[in-house]
């Protein structure tokens, strides 16, 4: 017998030995194995009180699927070249510790309690966020809900009535249609809106004009009416003037945890170059804004000089937007922009901005977070398919032998 028999002879009857001691392999998937121990664990976070055979068989089998399914994801989040950074680690650490309400150290503490090791906790959870991104990237991220299906998914299916309330001031005007037209109603409401309710009973004494708060209610519980007209708000917080049984009537919003404001925007976006450096944008950005002042239009200069093409062609015009959709800095500047002015020059990541604001309203989001939850649960299913349908397939491209 040759040595180099002799050698390999003496590491397969080591690592056997080994086996034996300490471990054991439970299935083989592809290049990888799976032991007992990590069965074994699996095991330990069952309830297998009053089992029979069959069933105890069951659940290990199906424990056993399951570690198969996490190596075969493993191992394609390694094929995808998919990493975890420590900073990427130890910023979900944080953000768990965070949710837990404790600190990174009273965490690991809690961990080693429970007969875990640091390392190992921190290992699995590494290994869960690179599958996690693996269906973000591969599934989520390419899940397509068409309009057509959020509309009948709407339409057919009863999603549960959000907890949206307000406090709301209800201003009616009774009269009949013979003394009392919409445009009166309008012109009279609307003085409310800027002179306030005293002043306008003073000036309008031949109408009589109620006033209601209705405190914390429900906004599912409101007249269809009422709900309609509290979908989109003036920048005050008051609804458009409408008729109801009473009388013209309008809504000022007194608080809300169903409203969010909305800015209709326009920019202009710039990049220092060898040949302009900051002074030289900012001086032009100055020139733009004395030149809008004076008369001339904001939409001309965004059409010619604005790098951010896709709004340039709009005249520089983002449409409705929430602070929320767009970077820090500009989200700050446009919040403390007036209607109708142009904001001092600022520089966010993209470069440099002036921003004109056109105007500024308040939505109701509770039909877009009901949009919102449809094309979750839509997504939601569209995932679970394929995400089946891909594990289905590496299985059987895998070799996959369990070991009795």
């Amino acid at each position: 017998m040759s040595k180099l028999k002799i050698i390999f002879g003496i590491i397969f009857i080591s690592m056997n030995l080994a086996y034996s001691f300490e471990d054991s392999v439970v299935a083989i998937v592809n290049d990888q194995v799976i032991l007992e121990s990590e069965l074994r664990e699996k095991l330990e976070t069952v309830n297998l009180e009053n089992l029979n055979r069959i069933q105890l068989a069951k659940v290990r089998n199906d424990l056993l699927d399951q570690l198969v399914t996490e190596s075969l994801m493993d191992q394609a989040t390694a094929r995808m070249g998919i990493r975890v950074s420590d900073i990427d680690l130890q910023n979900q650490i944080k953000a768990i510790a965070k949710n837990q309400g404790m600190t990174v150290l009273q965490l690991k503490d809690a961990i080693e309690r429970e007969n875990i090791t640091y390392a190992k906790y921190l290992d699995k959870l590494r290994r869960n966020i690179r599958r996690e991104e693996l269906f973000r990237t591969q599934f989520t991220n390419r899940a397509y809900v068409s309009e057509e299906e959020i509309s009948s998914y709407l339409k057919n299916n009863e999603l549960p009535d959000m907890d949206g309330r307000m406090d709301i001031k209800e201003y009616v005007i009774y009269g009949d249609s013979e003394t009392l037209n919409l445009s009166q109603a309008k012109i009279l409401l609307n003085n409310i809106k800027i002179k306030g309710l005293e002043e306008s009973m003073n000036e309008y004494p031949n109408f009589e004009i109620q006033t209601e708060t209705l405190n914390n209610v429900q906004v599912h519980n409101l007249p269809d009416i009422y709900q309609s007209n509290l979908q989109v708000l003036d920048k005050d917080q008051f609804s458009s003037v409408f008729k109801t049984g009473k009388g013209f009537t309008i809504l000022e919003v007194l608080k809300s945890n169903v409203l969010t404001d909305e800015y209709k925007v326009s920019h202009i976006l710039m990049k220092t170059n060898p040949m302009e450096d900051s002074k030289e944008i900012k001086k032009k950005f100055y020139e733009i804004k004395q030149n809008v002042t004076n008369g001339d239009e904001f939409s001309r200069y965004a059409e010619d000089m604005s790098l951010d093409k896709a709004s340039a062609i709009r005249g520089g015009s983002l449409g409705w937007i929430t602070r929320e959709r767009v970077v820090g800095k500009f989200g700050e500047v446009m919040i403390n922009t007036q209607v109708g002015e142009i904001s001092e020059p600022f520089e966010t990541k993209f470069g440099w901005h002036i921003l004109f604001l056109e105007d500024k309203r308040t939505k109701n989001i509770l039909d877009t977070i009901k949009r919102n939850q449809a094309i979750t649960i839509l997504k939601e299913r569209k995932v679970d398919v394929a995400k089946k349908e891909w594990l289905a397939k590496l299985k059987d491209q895998a070799y996959i032998e369990y070991i009795e």
